[in-house]
């Protein structure tokens, strides 16, 4: 009698890794046995709404739950069944958390597509990009970011803001049409002190304060048309506080008054105030504006000069001047 092997004459191996299984193939398999009319019906509720929000802002604030987000969502017409949202992201998304911020679709999406940006912060174009300029007021900050974010509340912004001039950075930010004065505050004054940061040595080896030099920085930004004009100013300026000369320039007024120098009358110039560097020696109260890294470089790093006047033509081409008489006749000749 012939003997039967019952085991295979074959090596073994070992048995290879699942793949991963797309979502919307194991969806198609949890339902595959309910049947036609159930799978029809799914399809449908994951549709997008027919009132889809295209182009509209979505705001999904920090700490929102799965199933907070699945409410909004359906208030907002961008799904229609929250209960699906919040089960897709339980059994198909691993209760991937979702990621806060304002959010906008420029077509309509199905569940699953609104689920995955989501998941990931595809925010569409929901960001507004804002440049503040070196040397902008907070006012002038308040200003631009109305003409971007026109909701943006700007009487608060100001109110937070009163005793922070000069310590926002100036730079170009990415921010939501829903960003609040405090979010505003806290990116601008988290981006200075990244940049201050740099030039801690050098400030502790000037003999001033970080104040004073921000001040300085400040009044260099209207003052002086490029770097290496604003160290010559910067020389300037810091000479006539050690001799106890008045600072005599005009920018503070364009901050206090609106005014230029043209502008200014004599009675301007004698009205006492503490921006008035006319009628008190030394730097002003305050900022007269935020200053860029080029500018407190400069307040940083003064020229030595012969000079102790200067002054700009209409085209803005400066003229130095070493004593007064020299300046009268550069006023003469370049200011006609």
């Amino acid at each position: 009698m012939q003997d039967y092997q019952l085991y295979s004459t074959q090596p073994y191996q070992s048995p290879r890794p699942k793949k991963q299984i797309p979502v919307i193939f194991r969806i198609a398999g949890l339902i595959a046995g309910v049947g036609a009319l159930a799978i029809t019906s799914l399809l449908v509720i994951g549709t997008a709404p027919s009132e889809f929000p295209v182009n509209q802002t979505i705001t999904i604030a920090q700490n929102t739950s799965i199933e907070r987000a699945g409410i909004i969502l359906e208030q907002e017409n961008v799904i229609r069944s929250n209960t699906l949202f919040e089960f897709l992201i339980t059994f198909f998304f691993a209760n991937r958390p979702i990621i806060a911020g304002d959010y906008q679709f420029s077509q309509k999406k199905d569940i699953l597509q609104v689920i995955y940006a989501l998941t990931r912060g595809t925010f569409g174009q929901s960001e507004v990009r804002v440049t503040f300029p070196e040397g902008v007021s907070t006012k002038e900050i308040a200003d631009i970011l109305v003409t971007k974010i026109p909701n943006f509340n700007t009487e608060l912004f100001l109110e937070k803001t009163k005793d922070l001039e000069g310590f926002l950075f100036p730079d170009t930010y990415l921010f939501f049409q829903s960003v609040t004065p405090d979010q505003v505050i806290t990116r601008m004054q988290s981006r200075y002190n990244q940049q201050i940061e740099k030039f801690a040595n050098t400030i502790d080896q000037s003999g001033k304060t970080e104040r004073e030099i921000i001040i300085m920085a400040s009044l260099l930004e209207k003052e002086a048309r490029n770097s290496d004009e604003a160290k010559i100013v910067s020389g300037i300026l810091w000479k006539r506080i050690d001799i106890k000369m008045p600072l005599q320039v005009d920018a503070p007024f364009l901050y206090t008054l609106g005014k230029t120098s043209a502008q200014l009358t004599r009675a301007d110039l004698e009205r006492d105030g503490p921006y008035n560097t006319y009628t008190h020696q030394g730097l002003p109260v305050g900022p007269i504006g935020n200053p860029g890294s080029a500018m407190i470089r400069a307040a940083l790093q003064p020229q030595s000069s012969p000079y102790l006047f200067y002054l700009h033509d209409t085209r803005g081409k400066i003229y130095y001047a070493r004593n007064h008489d020299e300046h009268v006749a550069n006023k003469q000749k370049y200011l006609r």
